[in-house]
């Protein structure tokens, strides 16, 4: 018996599928990942059909790739050995909303802006990353750890998840948090006080499927004010970045170079339904890179529900003191004031970045404040050396701990269709990403040829691991081949 012939016993012909036209998108996405097709393709809608599959899986010792959305776009979920795409989008139900408490309960298939208009109807707001899309599956980009543009904890870093729910790879349902105890969700902490749920973040479905999961949420800003600070470096904004965090001012607070904002505001180019996205010509954008500033800083002042402008009040004046001590340059939005402050809560028309060429590929990292001139240059200096044009780096940087962390992203941008072009910029990606972190930059979602570079390095750290995973997942069949499994 094949493997369609067995799930469509579980599942139903209307949910399987090994039709190679249906199959071939799933074998592939716009990074470097070597292209693998997968065996069979199925769709279930319920925690009791994952967990069917899940033991058919390990039952027949068959690779398993938990997919929601297919925008993590760096290779996540391709099936490296093959077996079963376990799509997971038909599961798109918010299942509750505690507006007292400010938490929302979410299946694997809820997109971001599915989610983010829910919770705007309810005067609340998710908090996204920046450059996120829209279809992404909210509870994938949460538990893959995508960084927040405007965290609820700046102390923990982008700490929004709470209980989770999961199928472990023979099939048993195990829940986290409160959920543990069998009380409602609403805390990570449960009975013993662990944040156990941590092992299945970044974890890219190799230690189990995650089926529901629990997230902080915000009130949506009852008043809100954007300033924006110009600089001719990199460096000269980290001592100001500094300066902002320790006060602790603003809710969102970030950095973009010269090439994202000229995209950003780029009229002629819309963000892409599909990625790799189709090249679209755009003049105006390539002039657009030279008159922007080379960095500008971004501040939002937020007021909450209650005395908005008296927060407002008082984190201005401390931004004011701040600016003017340090004779920052502030930079004229031109009446860009609303469609940055609507960025702020829909942040994806960064992505439109994606027009430039068809595909992004960025070296995603963290490092402390002061260190990031030090790796820009190791980037800078690599991009000459394959004659990458300067100019056509993106930048971004966001503080993901007041005054101590900061979540970087350089992108390099590259047409998949030319193959010089594409191995090009490969060689580049690899050795950039390399040198960074020989450097010390920490690669905190390893993916594709991150995952060697960075498991090489942790010898004992992936010995123990690969104990564990080991004991959930004997058989090795969720989503083998990434990380270091």
């Amino acid at each position: 018996m094949s493997i369609t012939h067995d799930l469509t016993g579980i599942l139903g012909s209307d949910n399987v599928s090994d039709d190679e036209e249906k199959l071939t998108p799933y074998s592939s996405d716009q990074s470097f990942v070597k292209a693998c097709r997968p065996d069979a393709l199925v769709f279930v809608e319920t925690v009791e059909q994952v967990q069917e599959v899940v033991r058919y899986a390990n039952k027949t010792k068959t690779p398993l790739i938990p997919y929601s959305s297919g925008l993590n776009l760096h290779g996540g979920t391709i099936p490296k050995q093959g077996g079963i795409i376990l799509n997971l989008s038909r599961m798109n139900r918010i299942l509750s909303v505690d507006e007292e408490n400010w938490f929302v309960v979410i299946e694997p298939g809820v997109t971001v802006q599915q989610l983010q208009d829910e919770l705007r109807s309810r005067n609340l707001r998710a908090m996204l990353p920046f450059g996120i899309p829209p279809s992404r599956s909210a509870l994938t980009s949460y538990v893959e750890r995508d960084p927040a543009l405007a965290s609820a904890s700046f102390e923990y870093g982008n700490d929004l998840l709470m209980d989770t729910e999961i199928v472990l790879p023979e099939g048993e349902l195990f829940k986290t948090g409160l959920w543990s105890a069998g009380g409602k969700p609403g805390s990570p902490m449960g009975p013993v006080r662990s944040m156990l749920y941590r092992f299945w973040t970044a974890a890219q479905g190799t230690m189990g499927v995650l089926t529901k999961a629990c997230f902080k949420v915000e009130h949506l800003p009852a008043m809100r004010r954007i300033f924006a600070f110009q600089f001719e470096s990199c460096r000269d904004a980290i001592e100001p970045l500094i300066a902002l965090q320790h006060r602790e001012i603003g809710l969102e607070c970030f950095l973009l170079n010269n090439f994202n904002m000229a995209a950003l505001m780029c009229d002629e180019w819309q963000v892409p339904e599909k990625f790799p996205a189709a090249k679209i010509e755009a003049p105006a954008c390539e002039f657009a890179k030279i008159e922007y500033p080379v960095w500008v800083l971004f501040i939002c002042l937020s007021g909450g529900p209650e005395l908005p402008e008296e927060k407002i009040a008082y984190e201005e004046e401390a931004l004011l003191e701040i600016t003017s001590r340090l004779k920052l340059e502030s930079y004229n939005l031109d009446g860009k004031e609303s469609f940055m402050l609507d960025e702020l809560l829909q942040p994806w028309n960064i992505l439109k970045k994606f027009c430039y060429k068809g595909s992004v590929q960025d070296v995603s990292f963290k490092s402390p404040i002061k260190r990031v001139p030090e790796f820009q240059k190791i980037i800078v200096d690599s991009a000459h050396n394959y004659e990458y044009p300067i100019e056509d780096i993106g930048g971004y940087i966001l503080p993901i701990e007041r005054g101590r962390a900061v979540h970087c992203e350089f992108d390099f941008h590259c047409n998949m269709n030319d193959p010089r072009e594409q191995q090009r910029i490969k060689q580049l990606w690899l050795e950039v990403s390399e040198k960074l972190i020989d450097a010390g930059a920490f690669f905190d979602r390893p993916y594709g040829a991150w995952a060697e570079m960075m498991y090489t390095r942790t010898g004992e750290y992936s010995h123990k691991l690969k104990e564990l995973k080991k004991e959930l997942d004997p058989h090795n069949i969720c989503n083998p081949g990434h990380l270091c499994f």
